[in-house]
């Protein structure tokens, strides 16, 4: 015959009415001890951003160049978008590793070779603003740029993202963090130093600070153009050499030996110093502004202003009888 349990006399009930109580607020206290170390953690992790950063570069007032972070930035076009910090998303890092990452306001450069060795043997989370050729920890952007952050994780989970504003308030939002490389986009909404990091269960990444400032839009510069529109240099003319982190190749079906003026500057003819004569001219500019773009052939003559995005590629048409477009 089976055994009847034993009913619980209200001595016990008391007792396991205890147990779950005093459980509960163990429960309670060891997730107030995490929020005090939290921030603590992030205070810290404030104070250092913060010391690492001259007084001046903390002032939206000042001049600061923000053209020497030019990678780690591009400029919205259109409607600023509606969100400030968009939800992680997987990101597939082949293809795309950086050359060298950069520590702290100093730009302290490290190989990635070298410091994936590192990440590889402490196996924590960690938080980088992606550049088109390297990571780093400090970027000074325009404000109403967009930057995208990599959130790196092991393991992956739930966790936050927080965010110290230029005013001291914090922010903090609850995402899933793919294993592995998140990207994080970043809208540069307010003027001053943002600070962010995040913490899944209890592994907290390093702080990033990114400093945003005043931005007017790109003064165009007057200047006296030494090729009048519809002038078509003799052959022999000397172009000047273009540099810049934008890409841009004219086509045309219709147009051969075509000579190409950028900003007013004659920079080379279609079909000639080796470029052949294919109808196709590429150049390279600086991202990121206006440039006024010219074409000629002597008998047909177009001009148009066009904005170059940084790190892009535009593809600039011009046929006869038609209207320049990209």
């Amino acid at each position: 015959m089976a055994k009847r349990s034993k009913p619980i006399n209200s001595i016990e009930l008391n007792v396991v009415n205890n147990l779950n109580s005093i459980d509960q607020e163990m429960n309670i206290m060891r997730n107030s001890l995490i929020s005090i170390l939290l921030a603590l953690i992030l205070l810290t992790c404030v104070s250092e951003v913060q010391a690492q950063v001259p007084d001046q570069m903390l002032s939206a007032t000042s001049k600061v160049d923000v053209s020497q972070y030019s990678q780690y930035y591009s400029m919205q076009q259109g409607s600023a978008p509606t969100t400030h910090i968009v939800a992680p998303e997987k990101y597939d890092i082949n293809g795309k590793v950086p050359s060298a990452i950069y520590f702290g306001y100093q730009q302290q450069a490290v190989p990635y070779s070298q410091y994936q060795t590192l990440a590889m043997y402490t196996g924590g989370n960690s938080l980088w603003i992606q550049g088109t050729t390297s990571w780093t920890q400090y970027a000074a952007v325009p404000q109403g740029s967009s930057l995208s952050l990599l959130a790196i994780t092991p393991p992956g989970g739930n966790g936050y993202l927080y965010e110290i504003y230029p005013d001291g308030h914090l922010t903090k939002n609850y995402y899933y963090f793919y294993p592995g490389y998140n990207l994080v986009n970043f809208y540069a909404d307010a003027v001053g130093q943002h600070i962010l990091l995040f913490a899944i269960d209890y592994s907290i990444s390093n702080a990033v600070a990114i400093n945003v400032v005043s931005y007017a839009p790109p003064y165009a510069p007057s200047y006296q153009n030494p090729y009048p529109q519809g002038i078509y240099l003799s052959p022999g003319s000397t172009p000047i050499s273009t540099t810049g982190n934008s890409q841009a190749t004219i086509v045309s079906q219709g147009m051969r030996g075509y000579q190409v003026f950028l900003d007013g500057n004659y920079i080379g003819t279609e079909g000639t110093g080796g470029d052949p004569l294919d109808g196709k001219f590429s150049f390279s500019t600086v991202g990121n502004q206006n440039h006024e773009v010219r074409v000629t052939d002597g008998q047909f003559n177009y001009q148009k202003t066009i904005f170059f995005d940084r790190g892009g590629t535009k593809i600039i048409n011009v046929e006869p009888g038609t209207a320049v477009y990209v």
